[in-house]
């Protein structure tokens, strides 16, 4: 069976009754996992819980939705993309949802065909960037519990790896995990630009979120380099994969934004005009002290205080609250999240190839002539 290279996925020139098999059950898989993430999509960023209640429900008319209703795909489509009870449309984001998740299960699956180890974690870490793209992209935030649960996922990936003395995850140095490496260096790397952009603009340039989110990138993406590569090797890659990405979606949907506006009514938008910006009472001290913060993990003692029984009493007051805060983003605000994961998972498929193309381009090696 003859294999070769496209895209960083190995490429099986005949297929095999039992690769079918595997893709077959990991779209499946993938499906149903992505009609969970509509769930987590739509409760966490609403303060809602994703066990209580323990069934689905329709967010128009709050329904029981039964076993009928929740076919992945296929539910959607038989209903005529309308709730079965109220009637109303669905968005068609519940199927895209379903279906983006299955087919990136299928893709990490070819990707990593006979690699379990990384298979499983890269599927595991995948189907928490799916739900942190959607939450950031209407809502301009990345839930705590998501990021961390991320971080958990790739230096998991790492430590089993030194666990099974498995090539490519020997200790740094003796002593240093290669994940907690890449952490440091994702966070310094998007830190800066965090910090840089706060002394340009002298208010937020880059959310907290997109840092931390980085520094689960960062501990993930090193454990997917080559085996004797430089354990950075995709890092360069992985940035200008994701400012360009950040660039086309972020540009994308201030364009769509703007449009929208266009299209309202004239005195409203001038009221929008007319509010005063938000304060911002940030500081270069407070910038660098929650850069720290996310390089030492002070945001998850902090989660895990929160999660106490005492702290979560006030905490759901608090989510009470900023349900009846009427904070928007300032109309030229862009959320990074998202290109973040498009460079991420762009740099998973494609780094590796344009890592090596740039390499060969920039130093190309002298063919050495026999000479007269």
């Amino acid at each position: 069976m003859c294999k070769s290279l496209v895209f960083g996925m190995p490429y099986v020139s005949r297929m095999t009754v039992q690769t079918g098999f595997w893709i077959v059950t990991t779209f499946l898989f993938g499906i149903s996992i992505g009609s969970f993430l509509n769930v987590v999509i739509w409760r966490l960023p609403r303060g809602g819980s994703l066990t209580k209640p323990q069934w689905s429900y329709c967010p128009n008319c709050e329904h029981q939705l039964s076993a009928l209703d929740l076919i992945p795909l296929f539910s959607f489509l038989l209903l005529g993309q309308k709730c079965r009870y109220c009637k109303k449309p669905i968005s068609w984001r519940y199927f895209g949802v379903e279906l983006l998740t299955g087919l990136l299960f299928v893709s990490l699956y070819l990707r990593y065909p006979q690699d379990a180890p990384n298979a499983v974690f890269m599927l595991l870490f995948a189907a928490l960037l799916v739900p942190m793209y959607f939450i950031d992209l209407d809502f301009f935030i990345i839930p705590e519990a998501l990021n961390l649960l991320a971080f958990v996922v790739a230096v998991g990936r790492d430590v089993y790896g030194i666990v099974t003395h498995e090539a490519g995850h020997e200790l740094l140095w003796g002593w240093l995990p290669r994940s907690i490496l890449g952490a440091v260096v994702g966070v310094l790397i998007f830190g800066a630009v965090r910090v840089l952009g706060w002394i340009w603009k002298r208010q937020e340039a880059m959310g907290l979120g997109d840092v931390l989110l980085a520094r689960a990138m960062g501990a993930m993406l090193i454990s997917v380099v080559p085996v004797g590569a430089n354990p950075l090797r995709l890092f360069p890659i992985w940035v200008f994969l994701s400012c360009i990405s950040g660039l086309v979606l972020g540009g994308g949907k201030l364009l769509l934004a703007r449009s929208k506006q266009s299209l309202a009514v004239e005195g409203a938008s001038q009221l929008q005009e007319d509010e005063p910006p938000a304060e911002d009472n940030s500081s270069i001290g407070k910038e660098l002290y929650e850069i720290g913060l996310c390089l030492w993990l002070g945001d998850a003692i902090e989660y895990i205080q929160e999660c106490m029984p005492a702290a979560r009493k006030s905490k759901q007051k608090e989510a009470e609250a900023a349900q009846t805060d009427d904070w928007k983003p300032a109309p030229s605000a862009i959320p990074f999240g998202p290109g973040l994961i498009v460079g991420f998972l762009a740099t998973v498929f494609c780094g590796e190839i344009f890592t090596a193309w740039y390499l060969a381009y920039a130093f190309p090696k002298k063919e050495s002539g026999t000479g007269p």
